[in-house]
């Protein structure tokens, strides 16, 4: 059975595309005789990505036209009136696939083009639901974000022969939203991306000093994150201030990922509230530095108020570096018994957990004991096996028309 695996985030999209990459290569590693896996994309640039690690595959070149005749085409009202006419408007990304001979698709991402196929039986992905719990963030309710993904969720979700998510609170969720049957969901824990998963030896060969390089004197807290107002920047900042001033402490901190639109107003408040000096905004890091940057920081600090589930505690658990994270319902369920919480009403828990930190507690140690044990847990094995189930149901079924 071919598969067509769709990757449909750009590198810059952070851990949205760390996951699509931690799949494929799992998948590519698990190629058999029974599945084949064949990688699409619409970015050019994550062709050549991929062919790095040793994973071809296919542009798909769709464009703002093809998009346009694939929304006249699922209109109900347009579409009739064509077959009335004797009128067909060709399904590009159809058409494109078949001449691979795809019998299944499986999109890493929640993409819209599962809205495109007309022919085809897919796999969903999806992360989280937070834009129905937190509609009141700007990049949920401008421009009509809040309508486009509940129009892709109710369609795709329901269309989708399976539906992939990685937490059991999202999965909750998707059958109480959508009404989809518990069996159909298929629950995926988040991996940490491929780059942290270095040995010692290799650490040492390509190290790189972090401090030296961004010129930062004394310690750092780490936040890898896309400048979205949801990722509560601010709140690091209100918690610099206050270990600065209440409890002499002048401690750093790097923040990496693209600007959103909110990167101008984070660094501001950094100049108003006189921490400026203290900020270093460092852009896209590539998978060669980002290691260093875990392991050499006091602390990964990660006061998001999307979840339930983020790769970044991941990704430290697996470098030995300290988690500080939102104590909100959902989210603490996935760093349990490893990590600090943080009272997002309250900057003070930031900078009582830093102190923690900073003084070597026991309770650190047994924290981060506690992480390394938890991505540990993974079994590669397991974790396809869930999937094959899905492919082997399929098959069977495929086998009635085909």
């Amino acid at each position: 059975m071919n598969i067509a695996v769709i990757i449909d985030d750009t590198i810059l999209e952070g851990g949205a595309f760390q996951y699509s990459l931690s799949q494929a290569l799992l998948l590519e590693k698990n190629k058999d005789k029974n599945y084949n896996f064949i990688f699409f994309t619409r970015i050019k640039q994550n062709v050549k990505i991929l062919a790095g690690y040793d994973i071809k595959s296919f542009y798909l070149n769709w464009s703002n036209l093809d998009e346009f005749l694939s929304q006249i085409g699922r209109n109900l009202l347009i579409s009739g009136i064509f077959r009335k006419l004797r009128i067909s408007i060709d399904n590009k990304f159809d058409r494109i696939l078949r001449k691979h001979s795809i019998d299944l698709i499986y999109f890493l991402s929640p993409s819209g083009l599962s809205l495109a196929t007309e022919m085809l039986n897919y796999i969903f992905t999806v992360w989280d639901l937070n834009f129905l719990d937190s509609m009141e963030f700007p990049e949920v309710y401008a421009k009509r974000e809040f309508e486009r993904r509940e129009r892709l969720y109710q369609t795709a979700i329901r269309k989708a022969v399976g539906v992939v998510t990685d937490s059991p609170a999202t999965r909750k969720k998707i059958i109480e939203i959508y009404h989809i049957d518990k069996n159909r969901i298929i629950l995926l824990p988040f991996l940490p991306s491929n780059s942290v998963g270095i040995l010692e030896e290799e650490y040492l060969r390509n190290y790189v000093d972090i401090k030296k390089k961004y010129n930062i004197k004394g310690d750092y807290i780490y936040y890898p994150a896309q400048f979205w107002p949801h990722k509560n920047h601010l709140y690091i900042l209100e918690g610099l201030k206050i270990l600065k001033e209440k409890y002499k402490l002048k401690i750093n901190a790097i923040f990496s990922g693209s600007d959103k639109g909110n990167l101008k107003f984070v660094l501001n408040r950094a100049m108003d509230l006189g921490i400026d000096g203290q900020i270093f905004y460092i852009g896209f890091v590539g998978d060669r530095e980002l290691p260093y940057l875990y392991k050499q920081a006091l602390a990964l600090v990660m006061p998001t108020y999307f979840g339930p589930t983020n790769i970044p505690p991941l990704e430290a658990f697996t470098m030995g570096c300290p988690v500080l994270y939102s104590d909100l319902p959902e989210l603490r369920a996935q760093v349990k018994d490893a990590a600090l919480l943080l009272d997002l009403k309250n900057p003070n828990t930031m900078c009582q957990g830093l102190l923690k930190i900073i003084d070597k507690l026991p309770e650190i140690s047994a924290l981060k004991e506690n992480g390394k044990r938890k991505v540990e847990a993974f079994i590669e094995e397991n974790y396809l096996d869930l999937l094959k189930n899905l492919f082997d149901d399929y098959s069977l079924r495929l086998k009635t028309w085909k």
